[in-house]
């Protein structure tokens, strides 16, 4: 073997190699593209400079031997004098302990004397990162300098010299790279406006796209471009001024026709939207994502029967694909087409991204309409994904329900292992409100007390245990739990409210009650909830003409037979009992089993 084989087959040896060196960095972070027709970031073609912030061999293998010249790739590329070799061992050692600096001077010093592209290119990946913007900054401007027309070595260094506020450098480096390829590709304008979406200042990256576009204003792709750009920095009016441009250069261009109404969705002139998609459709019948975002539009509207239309139409002439088969399935379960809606969720069961979904939707199908074997059934083969948590809950629900507490409770304890703080208290909150449905508030309240000693700041539970202790009569933990709340949100609402409507109902602390559930009603001024229970300590009180009106209002925002029961317990008091009569008996006709509406009705004798 040769001494430059072998140091190629050393730089590709993976325990040499940099991806097993030093841990990455702290704060790598992500970017998104400019936003798309289907505001998902755009990907980007030959994405270096994001390749960069990995470890130098940490890619795919066909993402690197897309790289061309390439250090890892190309034997021949490498230098051949016996100095330089040797420094490329002495970087790749250096590398595996992780010693980043000592790599980028060797790999930097040798291609300072050879100019190696190969070299170079290492030397850049390794210099991102380790977050060294000077040194990756010369390195890429070596790797440019050696490499041949439409190279994307171009768009790494003009991202650097972007990153490093050389502004007049970068535009200059990146209009030569879009001369070189703009005549044969017409992409290369939306791979600029992705890069410059991921750089800090959006001034910078739209006055070098601006400049990159300015002698392409006959290039729908180009202007699209810029658009697209405008629009990922929220300018939104820029963004709409450039895209009828395309339009007016391509009329059938369906990604600026929708890009265009989600641009007027966002300004919040969602008729102007579904108009301008309508006049497309028109002309271009079968333009299916034009289509699927003319029927999301539609459902934002509340139009439902259109918006159904829509997508019956979509599935019908593209049977097989599941995003539309989904959303047409959620349309119909919010038009409470329940036979439909599953009929579409079952097709949906074959389809393995959508499988998971699909069943929680079918659980909660088969639940409404009280077949529990088939909802526990369906919940069961939800083991994963974004409903996973929230169907296992409502398996523990339906068995507590058919009489099988111990299997419920045993299955949420089975849920909790490794699981993040919001997923562990959402069980925890399932058990508890699971062991009050069965009036075993005491085994409930261990619950909480349970979860609060392992996330005693999470206000939501302090809030459940507090109502909970209100079941239990223990107005002192009630006031506690919430006062403890409040000390570190003095503006919550909810805590406010519950508060000072416990005080008014439980207490004769009238007066401090009326002071906290004005709070709250400022912060929450149309709340059902808290005009509620103004009207009720007014009642205490005794201002009976002010708690009937808050009453009377609490009761037009929402038919709560709460709500009805103080409404009319206050008419009764203020010797109106005929419309109290009437308010308990329409509450009643809704709500037959309402507990406070019976021991109301009954504490007046009735």
């Amino acid at each position: 073997m040769t001494t430059q084989s072998a140091v190629l087959a050393l730089m590709l040896l993976p325990g040499v190699a940099l991806a097993g060196c030093a841990a990455p960095p702290q704060g790598t972070h992500g970017a998104r593209g400019p936003m798309l027709a289907d505001s998902r970031p755009v990907a980007v073609a030959g994405e270096r400079l994001a390749q960069a912030s990995m470890p130098p061999d940490s890619m795919p293998p066909v993402e690197r031997s897309a790289v061309t010249p390439s250090a890892s790739t190309d034997a021949a590329a490498l230098p051949v004098d016996t100095e330089a070799m040797y420094q490329i061992l002495v970087a790749e050692f250096a590398g595996r302990r992780g010693q980043l600096d000592v790599a980028l001077d060797n790999y930097l010093d040798v291609v300072r004397r050879t100019g190696n592209p190969a070299v170079a290119e290492r030397a850049v990946r390794i210099a991102v990162y380790a977050r060294d913007e000077v040194r990756g900054l010369e390195a890429a401007g070596l790797w440019a300098a050696s490499a041949q027309p439409g190279h994307d070595a171009r768009q790494v260094y003009g991202a650097l010299l972007v990153r490093a506020g050389r502004l007049e450098e970068a535009t200059e480096v990146l209009t030569r790279l879009v001369q070189e390829l703009a005549p044969t590709d017409d992409e290369v304008f939306n791979r600029m406006a992705t890069m410059l979406a991921r750089e800090r200042s959006p001034t910078a990256s739209i006055q070098i796209m601006q400049s990159l576009v300015s002698e392409h204003h006959g290039n729908a792709s180009a202007q699209f471009a810029l658009a697209q750009l405008l629009g990922r920095f929220e300018q939104f009016d820029k963004a709409l001024l450039v895209v009828e441009q395309v339009r007016q250069l391509q009329p059938d261009h369906e990604s600026a026709a929708v890009f265009q109404a989600q641009l007027l969705q966002r300004q919040n002139k969602s008729t102007a939207a579904i108009e301008l998609l309508l006049a497309f459709l028109e002309n271009n019948p079968e333009a299916h994502t034009a289509r699927l975002t003319y029927g999301r539009l539609l459902v934002d509207a509340k139009q439902y029967d259109e918006a159904r239309a829509q997508f019956q139409l979509l599935a019908q002439s593209a049977p097989g694909n599941s995003e539309i088969a989904y959303a047409l399935g959620l349309l119909l379960l919010q038009t409470n087409d329940l036979d439909q809606a599953e009929a579409q969720f079952r097709k949906l069961v074959e389809v393995a991204e959508r499988r998971e979904t699909a069943w929680f939707y079918i659980g909660q199908i088969l639940e409404s309409r009280e077949d529990q074997a088939g909802a526990l059934d369906a919940y069961r083969r939800v083991d994963r994904g974004e409903h996973h948590i929230n169907a296992q809950v409502r398996a523990a629900v339906l068995m507590a329900e058919n009489g099988d507490l111990r299997g419920a409770r045993e299955h949420l304890h089975g849920l909790r292992g490794g699981r993040n703080r919001q997923e562990s208290v959402r069980i925890y909150r399932a058990e508890a409100e699971v062991l009050s449905r069965k009036e075993m508030l005491d085994d409930a309240m261990g619950v909480y007390d349970l979860a609060l000693a392992e996330y005693p700041q999470d206000s939501g539970l302090l809030y459940a245990r507090a109502m909970l202790a209100v079941r239990l009569d223990r107005i002192d933990q009630v006031e506690r739990d919430l006062r403890e709340i409040l000390e570190r949100e003095p503006d919550n609402a909810d805590a406010l409210n519950a508060l000072g409507y416990t005080l008014a109902d439980r207490t004769e602390r009238y007066q401090e009650a009326y002071e906290l559930i004005k709070r709250a009603l400022e912060l929450k001024p149309d709340d059902h909830y808290v005009i509620d229970s103004m009207g009720w300590v007014l009642y205490r009180l005794g201002r009976l003409d002010e708690a009937i009106k808050h009453l009377r209002r609490a009761l037009s925002l929402q038919a709560d037979p709460e709500v009805a029961a103080h409404l009319g317990e206050v008419l009764w008091v203020a010797g109106e009992r005929e419309r109290a009569l009437d308010v308990w008996n329409t509450a009643l006709k809704a709500q037959p089993e309402d507990k406070r509406l019976l021991d109301v009705i009954k504490r007046f004798g009735l």
